[in-house]
Parts: structure tokens; sequence; C-alpha cells
């Protein structure tokens, strides 16, 4: 039966042979030739076919015309290489067949030709049947997964894609055990006999004359490699018994770092014999020895069995030193059955001693297992700088922005970045390579052809494929690409990621095989196995989203962000926030899974609002969640959160649609908890519009909702945010009642984050009634509950308004203390929105320092940080901040530009707390330039909103700006009414020292217009005390300033001199626009005096001269 068998098969290739392709590759040569003068749109992909076989048949014709079953396989591989063009369905999967059946069936024929090379047809029956079993596997694909697709239709292969997807996985593990069984124990055995014979053969037939081979040819472009070629060249002369090992990535440049090695002339100088080895195409330690002694031009006549002391006695006995280079040597020592071998190998070349200089390249980051040591270098990606010059003299022209962006996706690949360049050389735009990429991954970077170094696909899919690689290493390694941050090696994500694996033992040796082979490596702190873009791009298109291991991974992580979705809590920060990148992504995946992970509609919901405050809006993941079938409950919580975000990103109008369908769905699925928080949300939004009845109603609404539902923890932040209703309203004794109310609910349910958010608005209301130190110590309260329990957010958020009363009560050292503790937090839990609002408060404390530059660059930080997060309200209320400080300088004109930017804002939104503030500077601005009809109607609409409102400290403002109108238009009688409506708010309700500061120096204008001396002198030194009290300089400079224009009117000159004085020393301290008027007014008291001349008063130069002389005596 056998014997038939064999027969047939013999019938079968000769078969094949005649009519698939007679005489081996005379006719292919011949067809093919033919073809490259077709006029059609595919002459480019023909030609590259055309090149490939012509090579081929080049490189192995002979050994094909000598061995019948060898021309047998190599017909075939013709023919499976020619059918790429005909292929009309399925190309991609039909051509990455194509591609690995090529790869593998190439390499087998080069090495069974280097064989033949040495040894003729010896020992080639021995491999008769393998050859027999290896063709009629080709034969089978070409018939099987190629043929069909010539002619088959779109629609079958969408049918069939599942299916094809397997037999693609099938057809690898074919050939990977076909490669095991022949490729490798069969070609060691054929080199082994074949080398015994050697002598026997060479009597009959004449040796084949070795001719000594050629270094590869200089680097023309060595890019950011140069240091570590010095060091390499540092090491190589520095001993003399060097041992180097350049290991890294494929395509990260090693052939290229070797070869400006070997023709540095500090090499060349000390080692007139260079040799080069390539072990790409010798996967046995046979091949291996073969080539580094035909690259030493031992004769074949005298080779020996043993062939590697041969070629160590060659190099003692050679006068001058030697040094080889042993290029891809991980080709045969990742072979499991040769390792061993090559190591033996490299550690008889070390007995060389000093006549030898050892150099090898491998893929990976381990050196091979020998006894003596590895000067080991490890290459990295190249860093911006020379990936883009790289880029720009290979494709020559500069790199626009889409190149920039495509080189920062390729992670400084040498390889990857100059199959880009040379693309873009051949016409390709950057941008459509951009967007191939996105799409396509490494698939998108080929010159032509599937050798690794004109393809980046075939590159990367070599050191995935590469036989140390087992199958969990490799579902590991496609677990990790599918998270862009990579794995993360802190608890709980590690022991969740094993708990996914079918035998979690086997994680940390997979992590090891991966890094040893250079796909992963370990970084940050804490720690995290990434892989480089271009291997995770590539590896995202082995994955099956199918898989239990995928859909487990999926799985665990919807589960740890629906169990850690308090933003509070430091645990779930700890937890959630280094993961947003992976989580995100893994809940894009899971969309696509049928039927969806459970929880999935909620997880999503929770990962938008962590996004959110980490000022990122990822609300466009929502809408696509919607679509899927979730249940109405889920939609209504999607519908919610989209409210959420709209309404923090101030769409208010698309926050109220969402709120909308949300109650909708909740009251569709009879869900009276969700009715009750919408009309809670609705509420906020309702203030954030500057509705207080509205919200006061919905408020009101969801308190009844919350009680029908028997949920006493709704009930209890519904009170909270009454009662921060009321304080806006400055309603306090009804904001106390509220805030008691939630805090004693919140005590009832022992929920200790409630209890503390409570008590930073209890300490809110003590502020605005003045009792500083309870507001102290009921801070000092909710700091301590928030740290007990780890809520990071509610630590920064309190020690913020510890830091604003620290302000308030003109302790300006702690408030800094204060706000420089809430920044570390906010910067350590990645809250940029955080960051930013601390920001405008450490600029408010600088301003009150009178550091105006330091505040006009702390303003600008928090501005950049809002417009990064695209938070337009906080945008808006930083420019008004900087109005503000515009007009503390005098600089009107960008003042204006500066609040009308923001109060366009707030007239959008409709936050009329806002308008009023801006509106009142506003109006300010317009007092400086004497305009006051303007400034009258501005303060006018500024208090009639504070009214509605009902802020009185925004009302006490207003009426002392109506004051400084009315002494402008020397309205004494209206002004003194104004002033003391203010003066009386500010005594009795608000207590701000700086406000009543300056409504003291109003009254004191006002006195000192009417001639009351002492009424005036008084309002200027109560005025001083509290500007002294509140370390308020400009305002100690405005009020001496004052007191030095009474002093003069009362004829008191030396007073009026020392006043004066003390006025300019102040305002020149701070820098200060209106040093320059207090100079003037003090020229004029000197030149009452007689110091200096009528002439010399008008003269600034003159009197800034005199002030100096009298300031340094």
């Amino acid at each position: 039966m056998r014997q038939s068998q064999t027969k047939d098969l013999t019938s079968f290739f000769r078969n094949l042979v005649a009519h698939g392709n007679p005489h081996s590759y005379a006719r292919v040569h011949s067809r093919l030739g033919r073809r490259t003068v077709q006029p059609t749109s595919k002459l480019d992909a023909s030609l590259n076919v055309v090149e490939t076989t012509l090579q081929l048949a080049k490189d192995v014709g002979e050994v094909a015309s000598k061995v019948p079953y060898v021309e047998a396989v190599v017909s075939l591989l013709s023919q499976i290489i020619t059918i790429r063009d005909e292929i009309h369905a399925n190309k991609e999967r039909c051509n990455e067949i194509i591609d690995l059946v090529q790869m593998k069936t190439t390499t087998i024929l080069h090495s069974l030709d280097t064989v033949y090379r040495a040894n003729g047809t010896a020992g080639f029956e021995d491999l008769k049947s393998d050859l027999i079993a290896y063709a009629n596997f080709l034969h089978t694909v070409l018939q099987n997964e190629l043929e069909p697709f010539k002619t088959q239709s779109r629609w079958i292969s969408y049918i069939n894609r599942e299916k094809n997807a397997e037999d693609l996985q099938r057809l690898e593990r074919e050939l990977d055990e076909f490669k095991d069984r022949f490729f490798v124990r069969r070609q060691v055995a054929i080199s082994m006999d074949a080398r015994t014979a050697v002598t026997l053969l060479s009597r009959s037939t004449p040796p084949k004359k070795i001719v000594p081979q050629a270094l590869p040819a200089s680097p023309k472009l060595v890019i950011g490699r140069k240091p570590v070629v010095d060091s390499v060249v540092q090491v190589t002369l520095s001993s003399s018994e060097s041992r180097v090992v350049v290991l890294g990535q494929g395509g990260m440049g090693k052939t290229t770092v070797a070869t400006a090695i070997l023709h540095d002339p500090r090499i060349a100088e000390t080692y007139p014999r260079i040799y080069f080895v390539s072990a790409e195409l010798s996967p046995t330690i046979e091949l291996l020895e073969t080539r580094v002694a035909d690259a030493l031009s031992i004769p074949q006549s005298e080779r020996a069995a043993d062939l590697v002391s041969q070629i160590v006695d060659y190099i003692r006995n050679n006068s001058h030193p030697v040094f080889l280079c042993i290029d891809n040597l991980e080709t045969v020592w990742e072979v499991e059955t040769e390792q061993p071998k090559v190591d033996r190998f490299l550690e008889i070349l070390s007995g060389a001693d000093s006549k030898l200089a050892l150099l090898v390249t491998m893929r990976g980051t381990q050196a091979p297992k020998t006894s003596f040591p590895w000067s080991t270098t490890i290459l990295s990606g190249l860093d911006t700088p020379d990936s883009t010059a790289v880029y720009e003299k290979l494709s020559g022209q500069p790199a626009n922005p889409p190149a920039h962006e495509l080189l920062d996706k390729l992670s400084g690949s040498p390889l990857a970045i100059k199959l880009f360049a040379l693309m873009v050389s051949e016409g390709d735009k950057p941008s459509q390579l951009l967007s191939s990429w996105n799409e396509r991954g490494a698939k998108a970077l080929e010159i032509g052809g599937s050798h690794r170094l004109s393809s980046l696909e075939q590159s990367i899919r070599l050191s995935v494929f590469s036989p140390r690689i087992d199958d969990t290493a490799r579902l590991v390694l496609g677990l990790i690409a599918l998270m862009p941050d990579g794995l993360s090696t802190s608890q709980p994500w590690f022991a969740g990621f094993e708990s996914v694996l079918p035998d979690r033992t086997l994680l940390q040796p997979a992590l090891r095989t991966l890094r040893r082979t250079a796909l992963i490596e370990e970084k940050g702190d804490p720690s995290r196995w990434q892989m480089l873009p271009p291997v995770r791009q590539f590896c995202l298109g082995l994955v099956d989203l199918t898989s239990p291991a995928v859909v487990s991974l999926i799985q665990l992580y919807i589960e740890r962000v629906s169990d850690h979705r308090q933003w509070a809590s430091s645990s779930s920060h700890t937890i959630n926030v280094p993961e947003m990148a992976n989580i995100r992504t893994l809940l894009l995946h899971g969309a696509k899974l049928q039927p969806l992970p459970s929880s999935f509609g909620q997880a999503s919901a929770y990962y938008v609002h962590w996004a959110l405050w980490q000022g990122v809006d990822e609300s466009a993941i929502l809408p696509s969640v919607l679509r899927l079938p979730i249940s109405i409950i889920q939609q209504a919580i999607i519908h919610e959160e989209l409210g959420v975000v709209h309404q923090r990103w101030d769409r208010l109008d698309s926050a109220e649609v969402s709120f909308t369908r949300a109650l909708e769905c909740y009251i569709e699925g009879k869900d009276t908890l969700g009715e009750a928080y919408i009309h809670w949300r609705y509420g906020d939004l309702h203030v954030r519009r500057g509705r207080s009845n509205a919200a006061e109603a919905s408020f009101t609404r969801a308190l009844a909702c919350f009680d029908q539902a028997h949920d006493g923890s709704g009930e209890a932040y519904t009170h909270l945010s009454l009662g921060d209703l009321h304080l806006y309203r400055c309603q306090l004794d009804l904001a106390e009642k509220s805030l008691t109310r939630s805090l004693e609910i919140f005590a009832e349910n022992e929920d200790r984050r409630g209890a503390a958010s409570t008590l930073q608005s209890i300490g809110d209301l003590h502020v605005c009634r003045n009792q500083f130190d309870a507001a102290e110590a009921t801070f000092a309260d909710a700091l301590g509950r928030f740290t007990e329990f780890h809520g990071r957010q509610g630590e920064a958020t309190t020690l913020l308004r510890i830091g604003d009363l620290h302000l308030r009560r003109d302790r300006l050292d702690a408030a800094e203390a204060s706000f420089t503790r809430a920044l570390e937090i906010h910067v350590e839990i990645q809250s940029r929105l955080g960051e930013a609002r601390v920001k405008q408060s450490m600029g408010e404390l600088q301003m009150r320092r009178d550091q105006l530059n330091a505040a006009e660059t702390t303003y600008a930080s928090a501005l950049d940080l809002y417009n990064h997060i695209q938070d337009p309200l906080g945008r808006a209320s930083v420019q008004l901040s900087i109005g503000r400080l515009l007009l503390r300088r005098n600089l009107l004109d960008a003042a204006d530009a500066s609040l009308a930017h923001a109060l366009l804002h707030f007239v959008e939104v409709q936050n009329q707390w806002s308008v009023a503030l801006c509106t009142l500077i506003q109006g300010q601005v317009c007092l400086r330039r004497q305009n006051l009809d303007e400034a009258g109607a501005a303060f006018s609409r500024a208090l009639t909103i504070w009214k509605q409102i009902d802020v009185s400290w925004g009302v006490a403002d207003t009426h002392q700006a109506l004051g400084d109108l009315h002494l402008h238009r020397d309205q004494l009688d209206e002004a003194e009414i104004c002033l003391n409506i203010a003066l009386n708010i500010y005594t009795t309700q608000i207590h701000y020292r700086i406000d009543e500061a300056l409504t003291n120096r109003s009254l004191g204008e006002l006195h000192f217009r009417r001639g009351h001396f002492e009424e005036s002198e008084l309002a200027y030194r109560r005025a001083l005390e509290l500007d002294i009290a509140a370390s308020c300089r400009v305002g100690q400079g405005q009020s001496h300033r004052g007191l030095g224009g009474m002093f003069l009117k009362k004829g008191d000159l030396e007073a009026s001199e020392l006043s004066y004085s003390e006025g300019l020393r102040l305002f020149l301290e701070i820098g200060d626009y209106q040093a320059t008027n207090c100079l003037a007014d003090l020229g004029n008291v000197w030149a009452l005096q007689g110091k200096i001349g009528d002439n010399e008063a008008s003269d600034v130069e003159r009197l800034r001269a005199r002030w100096g002389a009298v300031s340094t005596s």
C-alpha cells in the first residue's frame, strides 16, 4: 500500500512539473517576462510578483533542476505567488496566506540550496518523503485556500468571514508543525551527513571555488546611532577579548549599527581581517558554521567534520587579529533544539582569545547563554529630532503636521520611518499614509515584496511568530495589545488579568518570553508592561474579540469601573485613573460583542463621568451605546450622564434635552428614584442659569420623589443643594435649616462623604455670617473626614476653601500654603479642572500681594488649563479676573476686551451672578475713562441683577461704585446715600476689610469735598487701618494719598509731604500706575514749600531724581 502511494505521488509530481511549470523556471521566466509589458493599473504589483519569482529562480534554480521533489515545491510556490493578481475576493486574507507560505517556503529552499552547493545531491534521498508531503501540502493550499477566491463573490466572502479566520489560524499551525518536523530535524541530519562525506565527494568532484565575501556596503545614513557606534567601538578597542551583542526589536537598525561599526576606521586600523556573516538563512548550527567557514575562505577540500574547531584554529593561525560579525543570530538561536548548539559554538569561538573580536546582532533583549560575559547594547527608538531628520533626508521634503503625527505613532522605529519616507518619496502623501496607518496599521508601510526590510508587517511578524513565542505568550501579547496603556503590575489589575487566562500560572513565564523577544517592555512607576505602537497595531489585527479570554478581560474592566465608580473615593482614584485609556478602549471593543456584557451601559456612563472629572469630554461614545440593545433603565442612565456632561461643558440647552429624555425613560421604566435624581439635576441646571426660583421648585420635587422612593441619601444631597442655593441667595437662615437636615440624614446613614461635603457648605455659611473662627473649625472637620476615608478630591476642595478663608482673613502666607497643598492633590489625582480653579485663587492671592506680574502668569496658566479641558465657563471666569488685573494696571482697552469676552459667555449660559459681576467691573472701566453715563448704565444693570438674585455683597459693591460715580458728578448727597448703604452691608453682613476700606476712602473724599476735614481725616485713617490689617499696599497708598490731599487743603504742608511720600513709596514698591500721579502731587507740595521752582514741579524726570535723593537720605 505504501509503495502504491509513493508511486502515485511520484506520478503526481511528474505531471505537475510537466503541465504546471515544465522545465522548472525556464517557462516561468518566459511567461512572466511577457506579463511585464501589460499596460494596466496593476502594473507595479505585477512587476513585484515578477521580481520576486525571478529572484527565486535565480537563487534556487540549480537545486530545483537537479532534485525533482525540490522542483515540485518550487513550481507550486511559483503558482502561489503568481495567483496573487488573480484573487478578487477576500484579498486581504489570501494575501496573508501567500505572504506566510512564501516566507517560510523561500527560507526552506534557500537552506536546501546551501546544502546542495556544499554537497551536491547527497543526502536528498532521505528527504524524499518530507518533500513530497510538503509539496502535497502546498498543492492543497493552492487548490482549497486560494483558487476558490479567484471568482468568489464578496457576499460569500462576507458569510464565510469567521470560517476564513479559522482556516488562516489552522494554516499557520500546519506550517509551524512542518517547519518543526522537516525544517529543523531533517536539515540538521543532512548537514551532518554532508560534512562527513565532503572529503569523498571532493575526490570525484572538483571543489567549488570559495570566493571571499565582501562586506556589506557602509550605511549612508546613520542618524541618532553614532553614540551607540562609538560606544561599541570603544568597548571593542579597550578589550583584547571583545564580545559584543547588539539587541533590540526588529526594525531598530541593528544591522545598520553593525555595518557602521565594521566600516569604522578605528576598527579597520586594529583589525585587518573583518568578516560579516548573515545568519538570516541559516536555521541550523551546521549551516551557520558553513557560512562562517565560507566567509573566512576556508577551502572545502580542507574542511573537517569538526568545522568549528577548524574555524578557531584558522583564526589563531592567522597573522592578523580577526573581527567577526554574525548578524541576525536569532534565526538559528531561537530554534529550541539549536540554542544549546549555538551557545557551544560561541563558547568555542571565544577560545580564539585575543585573535578574535566578536560582534553579534539579535532580535530581542536576551544575549546568548555563554560562560563569558557579553557587552550588551539594546537599541531603542530614535528620539523625535532624529526621527524627523531621517524622514526628511530619505523623503526629500520637510515634515508637515501629518508627517509629524505619523512619526510620533512610529515610536522612533528606523525601519518604519525609512519605509514611510521612501513611500513619500515615491509620491504618497503623508496625510494619506497617516489615514492608511490608522485603518490598516503596519500593513500600510511597505515598498513592495514581502521581505522584512521592505514590509513593516513582515518585520513585526517575524518577532510575533518567533519559535520562542508559544500560544500562551501570543495570547498575552494580544490581550496587552487591547490596552493602549499596557498591563499594570499594580493590584487589582494584575491579578484580574491573570484570572482571564486559561492557566494563571503561565502569565509570568509569558511576560518573560515577550520581554526577551523585545515585544514588550516594563516602564513607568508604578510599572506597566507596554509595547511599541507599531507592534500593538499589528497584534490588534490578530486578536479574536469573541475568544473567552478577551470577553473575560472586557467584563473585568466593566466590573472594576462599576465597583469603583465613586469619584470622591481615594481607592477608586488609585484603581481607575491610571486605567482610563484602557477602560475606554475595552468598552469600545465590548460594544461589538453579542450579547453585550452585563452592566455595559452603566459602565460606559461611569467611565464618561470619570473622564468628565479629569477635564475630558468623552460624551461622544454614549450615543453609540444608546443604539445598542440595552434596557430602558440603562438608556435613562446614559441620557442622564449625557446631560451631566453637557451641563459641565456649558451646553445647557443640550443638557436640558438629555435630562428630559432621561426623565421619560425613568417614568417608562417606573423608576421613581431615577426621576428624583433627574429633578435634582434640573435644579443644578437652573442654578447654573441663575433661575433660582425654578431651581428651588426642582429641588422640592426631587425631595418628594426621594421620600416616595425611601432614599435617604438622595434626600440628603438635595437638602445640601438647597442649602447651597440659599447661600447663593444670601438666605442664611434657610441655608442653615437645609444644611442641618442634610447633615442629620448623612449621619443617620453613616455616609461620611456626604457629611464631609455638607460640612464644607456649613463652613461657607459661617463665612457668609463672618463667623470666621467657626468656619475655620468646620472646614478643619470636613478636611479630617475626607482625609480619614481617603477622599482626595474632597481634601483638595476643602483646602481651597480654607485658602480662600485665609485670604479673606488677610492671612496671606497661610492661604498660600493651603492653595499649594490643594494644587498638589489635584495634580496627583490628575484633576485638571481642580488645578485650574486653585490657580485662579492663587492669582487672587498674588493680586492681594500686589504681585501683578506673578498674578498675570498664574491666570494665564489657569486659562491654558481651562482651554485644554475645553471649559468655557472656567475660561470666562479667568478672563473676568484678568480684566480686573488689567484695570488695576490702568490698561483699559485690554481690560475692556477681556471683560467683553467673559460677559458674552456668561450671557449665553444665563449665569446671572457672573453677568452682574462682569457688568459691574465694565462700569468701573467706564468710570476710569470718565464715561460717566456709560458707567451709570452699567452699574444700574448690575444692581438690578444683584437684587433679582438676592446677593447682598453684590448690592454693596454696586452701591459703592455708584457712590464713586456720584462723586465724579459732584452729586455729594446721592454719593453719601449710596456709600452709607454699602458701608452698612459691609459692616453688618459681609465684614470684608478691603471693601470696607474702599468705601471709607470714598467717604473721606466726600467729606473733603464738603470741607469737613475732621470727618475726612477720620474716614481716611479708618480706611488705612483696614488696609494695613488686610496687608493691602495699594489701598494703603491710596489712603495716604487721600490724607496728603486733605492736609494740603488744610495748609499743613509738612503732614501733606509725609503722606504723599509714604503713598509714593508704596506705589513704587508694587509698581502701581498711581505712582506718577502721587509724584506730581508731591511736586506741588515741594513747590509750595519753596524746595523746587514752579517749572520743576511739572518736570517728571526731575521730580523722580529729587525723590530718589530724598528717599535715599
